[in-house]
């Protein structure tokens, strides 16, 4: 019955604030009228003040039956640890009498919008109790009774059973076992040493478990609110151990005082019928300067025909065109660019990292050599720069990215050779690799060997690039240079397109 109290309180001071309010606008009523009529409705609100409601909720009590008993062992286990472990303990207490708040809450206000600001402030008491208990075992990694602190870390998420809806028992549950992995450490530990800590992990756990049983018999499905209650924003700072101790949690009315109100505001101020239709505005004024006819461009000076474009093309060339007399802007010189030696180089690097070969940012080496290969290694090389690259043995595959000027000599790979960004770039394959894809390069030097001529070239977005093919089947075959189609023909025939390379004959 407290919410119906409260609802009289809040409309009485209502009542009462709008009687004041309107005793303030009378303009023709004395400062002493206007006091007096304030002192008269005081004992309204005075007389009729909502008294401590000690009534708890049915929830409210199936929820502390449930869970009590096991919360106090838990607690009373923890101050006989002492230290960090007592003093994680306080804060769980915090967090579930927060929690204790949200089903009181519950049974008095509308269900909010779980994605709302309101909602987030409701929250706010349990999540900076939740925040506390995870911050003391993070600080506390070193400690002999971080299992225990982990315990609770773990398993005190399931105090938000009211944020998961439909199913807040099984998300109970999993917070459970996730407590249970370092119950079973604390176990494993302390059992042939102290088994009070064993005792310790089980109490919270049997915590966990009545909160469940609580939450199956009463909200199956979620938290139920009421329908017919106050506004979710009424609720926020509510709690019910406030209530039980006779506050309230609306703001009681501001105290009267002897001294009076201030006076009313002084009358608007009156501008004359003249002066006000003296200038017309908004609109009024638009017309009012297009109706002056030929006197709209009195203030317009007449363009000389030094300065049309039309008549001077040079004037195209800079978006400003210079008042007369006024002597050209010059341009200053253009920032010169940063020298080489200014800009920071990165270390080059030759590694195997796990499966692959990591070669980056080599500049001006011509002897960079990877051996000791395997099948099931890749090759990534990155940011090289007027540097000869050479790979031994058969690889699965080679990557070639951002490089200028660089050569690479390949044995053979197991699926592709890929080369991206590069500029002036040589690839040779001694061996086979069945395929060879270049994308967004210019100046590409392709060699291929007498057992590699079965490979197939993928090109986009690339220029320049020439394939170099032995003429004979010796080792020192002269190269006949083959450069790649850069340029297409497309025609639509029977309503497909279909596009050849094109032929320069001459």
């Amino acid at each position: 019955m407290s919410e119906f109290h409260s609802l009289a309180n809040l409309i009485k001071r209502l009542e009462v604030a709008t009687t004041r309010l309107e005793d303030l606008a009378m303009s023709s009523s004395s400062a002493t009228t206007v006091a007096a009529n304030a002192t008269h409705t005081t004992p309204t609100t005075t007389d009729t003040a909502v008294p401590a409601s000690n009534e708890i909720p049915p929830a409210v009590e199936e929820h502390d039956a449930a869970i009590q008993g096991a919360l106090d062992k838990y607690i009373s286990l923890s101050e006989e640890l002492g230290g960090v472990v007592a003093e994680q303990a306080h804060l769980v207490k915090q967090a579930v009498d927060a929690e204790r708040d949200i089903i009181y809450i519950s049974t008095l206000s509308q269900k909010p919008d779980m994605s709302s600001g309101t909602f987030m402030k409701l929250l706010e008491p349990i999540q900076t109790a939740l925040s506390g208990i995870i911050e003391i075992k993070d600080k506390n990694r070193p400690s002999p009774f971080f299992n225990h602190l982990s315990v609770v870390a773990e398993g005190i998420p399931a105090l938000g059973w009211f944020t998961c809806e439909p199913t807040p028992v099984p998300f109970i549950k999993n917070m459970k076992e996730a407590a249970q992995f370092y119950s079973n450490r604390v176990s494993k530990e302390w059992k042939d040493k102290e088994p009070v800590h064993v005792e310790w992990a089980q109490s919270f756990l049997a915590f966990i478990e009545s909160l469940a049983g609580f939450v199956k018999a009463q909200f199956t499905v979620g938290l139920s609110w009421n329908s017919t209650g106050e506004k979710p924003e009424n609720m926020i700072g509510k709690s019910l151990a406030n209530e039980h101790d006779g506050t309230s949690s609306i703001p009681p009315p501001p105290p009267v005082s002897d001294i009076p109100p201030p006076p009313p505001p002084p009358p608007p101020m009156v501008i004359p019928e003249g002066e006000a239709s003296s200038k017309p505005q908004g609109a009024a004024a638009v017309f009012a300067e297009i109706n002056k006819g030929s006197s709209v461009t009195a203030k317009l000076r007449k363009v000389d025909k030094s300065e049309m474009i039309h008549k001077n093309p040079s004037l195209r060339q800079g978006s400003v065109v210079s008042a007369p007399g006024s002597p050209p802007k010059r341009q200053g010189p253009p920032t010169p660019n940063k020298p080489d030696k200014y800009i920071l180089k990165k270390a080059a690097k030759t590694s195997l990292e796990a499966n692959k070969w990591v070669v980056e940012n080599h500049e001006n080496n011509s002897s960079v050599l990877i051996e000791d290969t395997a099948i099931n290694q890749a090759v990534y090389i990155y940011n090289c720069k007027n540097s000869t690259i050479c790979i031994k043995g058969k690889v699965n595959a080679v990557t070639i990215d951002s490089c200028v000027k660089c050569g690479i000599a390949v044995d053979s790979t197991v699926s592709t050779v890929d080369i991206v960004n590069c500029k002036s770039f040589a690839l040779q394959v001694f061996n086979v690799t069945p395929t060879i894809a270049i994308d967004k390069c210019d100046s590409g030097e392709i060699y291929l060997s007498k057992n590699c001529l079965g490979v197939e070239i993928l090109s986009a977005k690339s220029t320049s690039l020439n394939v170099l093919l032995p003429e004979g089947d010796a080792d020192d075959a002269e190269f006949k240079e083959v450069p790649v189609p850069e340029q297409f023909k497309t025609t639509i025939v029977d309503g497909k397109l279909v596009t050849v390379t094109i032929e320069h004959t001459g």
